[in-house]
C-alpha cells in the first residue's frame, strides 16, 4: 500500500503565518487576549484563531484547503447574520489557544475529594456505589456548565472564548473532511447514523448525531505538545498522557424531535448547519456519498443547510488515578419529561451511568453473558442507574435492542447515541495516533474488515469467527481492562488481528501509539495526516508543471476517521 503520510515529523499548516487577521468582524475566530473572571482574576482567552474554525471556514481559503469544493458551510453561504430571521447567534469560534492553559488543583475539583475513593474499592456494596456515582458525577457535570451557561439564552450558551470561570479548549482539526466536518453555527461535527425503534412510529427511526465537545485546562499542556501555537503539529511518536484532572465534556444533539421521541420534551434545541440524506433513503438525515467519491463531489451532493437538533446525551470523562485504566466515563442523558421543572435547561438531564473499566470476562467467556444478571448484581468496574434506562426505554418500541435505552455490551455503560455492541471504555481504549497508512483500530471490531464480531451471543454462528479468532478471544481484547497512557493490545498469541504489518509507523513500531483513550485527538490527527498528504501531492503536481500552480487530481478523503456507528 502506498505510505502517504508522515508520522513522525512536525508538519507546516501552510501559509498560516499570512493569514493573520484576514477575517472580517463577523467571521473572526479571534478575541480578546482576556476575559474578566466574576471575582476580579484574569481568565486568559483561550481563542486564538489560528487553526480552522469549522469546514469551509474562508480565513483558510489562500492555502487551498477547500479547492474545487461546493461552499455551504458558511455565515455567508447560509446568509447568517442578524437580519435573517433564524439567525440565533455569532458564528462559532474555536477555543485552541493551548499553550496558555491554565490547570486547576484538586481543590477546585470536588470529585477528587477523598469521600470518593470507596467508589473504586471492591468492598463497597452497589447501593452506597449508587449513591457515590450519583454525587460524583454532578460534581463533575456542575464543574463542566460554571461559567458556559450563564448567558441567558441557550443559543449563546457554551461560548468557550467568553467563559469567564476557567478556560475550555476543543479539538483543532475536526474541519478537514467533507462529511463531519464542524458545522459553523456552533461548531458541531457530524458523528453517528442511529436507527432507533420509538413508541411514537411502527417503522424505524433514522437519526443522525451532531456534537462538540471540550477539553478543561488540564488537558491544556498535552494538547500543545501536539497543536502548535505557530500553526504546526508535532505527531506523537510515543503514548500521549493526560494528567489527572483532565475533564472532558460532550454535548450529543439528535437530529430526532420530542414529537418522536418523548423524553426530549423541554430540552435544548439549537439551529444547526447540516447535511441531510435523500428523501425517502432509510436515514433522511445522514447523507452518504458514493464510496470513492471526491471531497468536491461529496461537498455538492451533501450541502449543508440550517436545521435543529436537540440535545439528547451528554458525555464525561475524567483523569482519576484512582480508576483502574487511569479514566472515568459518564453518560447523562436527556431527561426533558421527569425534569420539566428544573430551571436550568440544561440540567434537564439524568445520569445514566458511569464506568472506570470494562467488567473483562474471565478467559474463554463471552462479554455478552458476562457478568451475570448486572441489573441484579451489578458490575465491578461500573454503575447503571436503572431508572434512567426504564424512563428512556419507555419511548422504545418493539425492538429491544433499538430502543434509547438500550446501553452497551449486556448493559455496560453507553448510551442513545451509542453503540449496543460497546462500551464507553471499549470504545475510547482503541485511541491511538494513525500509521503511515492512515489506519487506527476501529472503535468495534464490527467496524474492521473481516473480523470476528465483539459481543457475541452465546449461539452466534461459529461461520462468523474469522482469522482463527474466537468470539471470546475477541471479547479478551475488546473488554479488556485498558490502561491509561498505554497501546490498544490488538494481538491473540502474538498475531495482530487486524494483518500483518500493522501499525505501520516510520519508526517501525510494532505497538499503537495511544492517544491516552481520547478519540477526538485520533480523529484529528487522521485529519491532519490527510491535509498534509493532499498538500505533498499539490507540491508534486505543480513540480511536474515546471513550477506553474497546479492542483493534483481532485482529492479523496482515504483514511477511516474514528466515529461511533450503529
Amino acid at each position: 500500500m502506498l505510505t502517504r503520510f508522515r508520522t513522525t515529523a512536525t508538519l507546516m499548516l501552510a501559509l498560516m503565518p499570512a493569514l493573520a487577521g484576514c477575517k472580517s468582524a463577523t467571521e473572526s475566530n479571534s478575541t480578546a487576549a482576556t476575559t474578566t473572571a466574576t471575582a476580579g482574576t484574569p481568565v486568559a482567552s483561550p481563542c486564538s484563531g489560528v487553526w480552522p474554525a469549522y469546514w469551509q471556514d474562508p480565513a483558510f481559503d489562500k492555502v487551498g484547503m477547500w479547492q474545487g469544493q461546493t461552499v455551504s458551510n458558511t455565515p455567508a453561504a447560509q446568509k447568517w447574520d442578524p437580519s435573517n430571521p433564524e439567525y440565533t447567534n455569532a458564528p462559532f469560534r474555536l477555543a485552541d489557544a493551548y499553550s496558555q492553559g491554565t490547570p486547576d488543583d484538586a481543590s477546585k475539583q470536588p470529585w477528587r475529594d477523598g469521600k470518593f475513593d470507596a467508589l473504586f474499592a471492591a468492598g463497597t456494596s452497589q447501593a452506597d456505589k449508587a449513591k457515590l456515582s450519583e454525587a460524583f458525577g454532578w460534581a463533575i457535570m456542575d464543574y463542566i456548565q460554571e461559567g458556559n451557561v450563564d448567558s441567558g439564552n441557550i443559543n449563546t450558551d457554551w461560548d468557550l472564548c467568553n467563559n469567564k470561570k476557567r478556560q475550555w479548549f476543543n479539538m483543532p482539526f475536526q474541519t478537514y473532511e467533507v462529511l463531519s466536518g464542524r458545522e459553523f453555527v456552533h461548531g458541531l461535527t457530524r458523528e453517528a447514523p442511529v436507527t432507533f425503534s420509538v413508541a411514537s412510529q411502527a417503522a424505524p427511526l433514522g437519526t443522525t448525531v451532531w456534537a462538540v465537545g471540550f477539553y478543561n485546562g488540564n488537558a491544556a499542556p498535552t494538547l500543545a505538545s501536539v497543536w502548535k501555537a505557530d500553526g504546526t503539529a508535532t505527531i506523537p511518536t510515543d503514548n500521549l498522557a493526560f494528567a489527572d484532572g483532565t475533564v472532558i465534556g460532550k454535548l450529543l444533539f439528535t437530529t430526532a424531535t420530542p414529537a418522536n421521541i418523548g423524553f426530549l420534551e423541554n430540552m435544548p434545541a439549537w439551529t444547526a448547519n447540516l447535511s441531510t440524506g435523500s428523501a425517502g433513503g432509510s436515514n433522511p438525515t445522514f447523507c452518504t456519498p458514493p464510496k470513492g467519491a471526491t471531497m468536491p463531489q461529496q461537498s455538492k451532493l451533501c450541502q449543508r443547510k440550517l436545521g435543529k437538533v436537540t440535545l439528547m446525551q451528554f458525555d464525561i470523562a475524567v483523569r482519576d488515578s484512582r480508576s483502574p485504566s487511569g479514566w472515568v466515563f459518564g453518560t447523562f442523558v436527556a431527561d426533558g419529561q421527569f425534569k420539566a421543572g428544573e430551571k436550568n435547561p440544561w440540567r434537564r438531564i439524568s445520569l445514566l451511568g458511569l464506568m472506570w473499566g470494562n467488567d473483562t470476562p474471565p478467559a474463554g467467556q463471552l462479554a455478552s453473558t458476562f457478568p451475570a444478571d448486572p441489573r441484579k448484581n451489578g458490575f465491578a468496574d461500573g454503575v447503571i442507574s436503572w431508572g434512567v434506562v426504564d424512563r428512556l426505554n419507555a419511548s422504545g418500541g418493539s425492538s429491544i435492542a433499538q430502543r434509547p435505552g438500550h446501553l452497551g455490551c449486556n448493559s455496560r455503560l453507553n448510551g442513545p447515541a451509542d453503540n449496543v455492541a460497546s462500551s464507553c471504555t471499549s470504545c475510547h481504549q482503541t485511541a491511538s495516533v494513525p500509521d503511515a497508512n492512515g489506519f487506527t483500530p476501529p472503535l468495534l471490531s464490527q467496524f474492521g474488515s473481516n473480523l470476528t464480531p465483539q459481543c457475541a451471543a452465546p449461539n452466534a454462528p461459529v461461520s462468523q469467527q474469522k482469522g482463527n479468532v474466537t468470539f471470546a478471544q475477541m471479547d479478551s481484547i475488546y473488554f479488556a481492562n485498558g490502561k491509561c497512557a498505554s497501546p490498544f493490545q490488538d494481538k491473540i498469541n502474538g498475531v495482530c488481528i487486524f494483518g500483518p504489518n500493522i501499525p505501520n509507523y516510520e519508526s517501525k513500531r510494532s505497538e499503537w501509539i495511544s492517544t491516552d483513550f481520547s478519540l477526538q485527538l485520533s480523529g484529528a490527527l487522521v485529519s491532519w495526516n490527510e491535509w498534509q498528504g493532499d498538500l505533498k501531492a499539490d507540491q508534486d503536481a505543480k513540480a511536474q508543471k515546471g513550477g506553474l500552480e497546479s492542483m493534483a487530481s481532485p482529492r479523496v478523503f482515504r483514511a477511516e476517521v474514528p466515529e461511533r456507528g450503529e
